[in-house]
């Protein structure tokens, strides 16, 4: 889990027995999936680029499950 730590900035910020900071951290990959996918959503209707927007709303999807993911984690150990 060290490893993935640089990639994972705000993951740094949550501190177990602090549900606080957890949550904070929760609240602001969610809105930032949310902003990302908005935008996305909106370039998306460009025919030629909306198949790399696909993609890359696929990759924002999967780095944002995995930062909560690594948030609980850091939070429970």
């Amino acid at each position: 889990m060290n490893k993935l730590t640089p990639f994972f900035p705000l993951n740094k910020f949550v501190r177990g027995g602090n549900i606080a900071s957890l949550i904070i951290t929760i609240v602001i990959y969610v809105v930032v999936a949310a902003v990302l996918g908005i935008v996305l959503g909106i370039i998306s209707h460009i025919p030629v680029v909306g198949i790399l927007v696909g993609i890359v709303s696929a990759l924002v999807w999967i780095y944002e499950v995995v930062g909560i993911v690594l948030a609980i984690l850091t939070f429970i150990k």
